[in-house]
């Protein structure tokens, strides 16, 4: 037998094995022997038919398919032993070449265990970015939060710059004929294509009127950008925004306040907790990607083809429980299904290569999870459910469940001892400039 070996990568070898024709000639035997023995002959019990007989009762395929299994098996056995190969999961095979007269060759993709040399992990240098709350922020909020409880209230004057219409449209071809039905829309004034705002402003319900919208070069609907369209729009309903005033009276409606100063204070209190958030999640992930940029990460490609699939799952899952289609959501997300596919595969990439190195930092630090820990995190999974279900309860006394949280806890202690372990520098900056840096592809933290 000959092996020819090329590693590929550090996870990854393919091997190259030539099976001489005497040895690749027993397998072809075995095989015929051991489909014989499941087969039919006239004349014989099952078994007993001699070889020149039984020969003329077998697919030849299957004999040759299981004659490579048994060929392919014994060769990789025997390699395996020579070589004390760690695999991290089967073998995948080829065949290249098989015959009565030149043996076997076939092609072994071989995957080895992930393999980390970690870089630098403790002292680095890390800013935590505070983002102030200012009163810009907190009048934004009130301002919505008005927006949210404006009501509309039908109007017969002119329409005017804010008013809420709802209109018919049918388009015009040039002779100004009707092209295709009329469609339905509700606008805001002041927020649409500027020519259709300027000449709906004027206008009053019941009333009709002719003109051409040009459409910018940038317009989002690229079918009609850079064109221009000749309508009639009607003004069916014309209405007036009514805008609450900012009182003691309207805030005590939104919830537990007592003044306009008690919901600016809890606004201001809600935003400072978010930014601490933020700002504690980008620490984590400057860690994070310094970690790993700093490291060594090699993994079978398999473990990437697996969790890309599992995230895939997850995302069909969750648009089937909601009633919506991939196409919604690539729409949503303003993607193609090549540029979605790489996003996928990008964060599989970066969720294997961060588990991987928190995974190896918890067991060089000697990072471990006791079962008290583990009991504490399942009660507190318990609590945070308003009406467990009888299955949900059975799951978290099995050992997979248990299983789970102890690695989201090792992982979570693994995160504190980093940042622990680093230099974190407080820093405030503008709001705009506070926003930016957060890494959303750091998210993904399971050791």
């Amino acid at each position: 037998m000959q092996v020819t070996r090329e590693d590929i990568s550090p996870c990854l070898a393919s091997l190259e094995i030539q099976i001489e024709p005497g040895q690749y000639a027993a397998s072809l035997t075995k095989a015929r022997a051991e489909l014989g023995s499941r087969t039919e002959v006239p004349g014989f019990r099952r078994g007993k038919a001699p070889m020149h007989v039984l020969e003329r009762y077998l697919d030849p395929e299957r004999v040759t398919n299981l004659a490579n299994d048994h060929a392919m098996a014994d060769a990789l056995e025997e390699v395996f032993k020579e070589q004390e190969t760690d695999l991290w999961d089967d073998p995948s095979v080829e065949v290249l070449e098989c015959s009565p007269e030149s043996g076997l060759k076939f092609k072994a993709l071989l995957q080895f265990p992930p393999k980390v040399e970690l870089g630098q992990y403790v002292g680095l240098d890390v800013e935590r970015v505070a983002r102030p709350v200012t009163d810009d922020l907190i009048d934004g909020e009130i301002d919505r939060l008005l927006r949210e409880h404006t009501t509309l209230e039908p109007k017969e004057d002119a329409v005017e710059d804010g008013d809420y219409v709802f209109v018919g449209i049918q388009e015009l071809d040039d002779e100004g004929a009707p092209q295709g039905d009329q469609g339905h829309n509700a606008a805001v004034i002041g927020e649409n294509v500027p020519d259709f705002d300027a000449n709906i402003t004027g206008m009053k319900a019941g009333e009709t009127k002719r003109f051409d919208i040009s459409y910018p070069e940038d317009w989002a609907d690229t079918e009609r950008a850079g064109k221009t369209t000749h309508v009639d729009v009607s003004v069916t309903q014309a209405y007036r925004q009514v805008r609450p005033e900012l009182t003691d009276e309207f805030v005590k409606t939104l919830g537990d306040y007592e003044s306009v100063e008690a919901l600016r204070s809890e606004i201001a209190s809600s935003a400072a907790r978010a930014f601490a958030q933020l700002a504690d999640d980008q620490v984590e992930n400057d860690i994070l990607r310094q970690i790993v940029e700093g490291s060594q990460v090699h993994y079978p490609p398999q473990l990437h083809q697996r969790e890309t699939a599992r995230r895939a799952r997850e995302i069909l899952h969750d648009l089937e429980h909601r009633g919506r289609t991939f196409q919604q959501y690539l729409e949503d997300l303003q993607m193609t299904e090549e540029q979605f596919r790489e996003m996928l595969q990008r964060r599989a990439d970066n969720e294997i290569r961060v588990g991987l190195v928190l995974g190896e930092i918890a067991d060089k630090e000697n990072i471990e999870v006791s079962e008290e820990e583990i009991d504490e995190q399942i009660e507190r999974f318990r609590s945070a459910q308003a009406e467990p279900s009888e299955d949900m309860m059975d799951f978290v006394q099995s050992p997979d469940a248990r299983s789970m949280f102890a690695r989201r806890r090792r992982t979570a202690k693994t995160l504190e001892f980093l940042r622990a372990a680093s230099n974190i520098t407080e820093v405030t900056r503008a709001p705009e400039e506070a926003a930016g840096g957060s890494d959303s592809e750091g998210e993904d933290k399971e050791a």
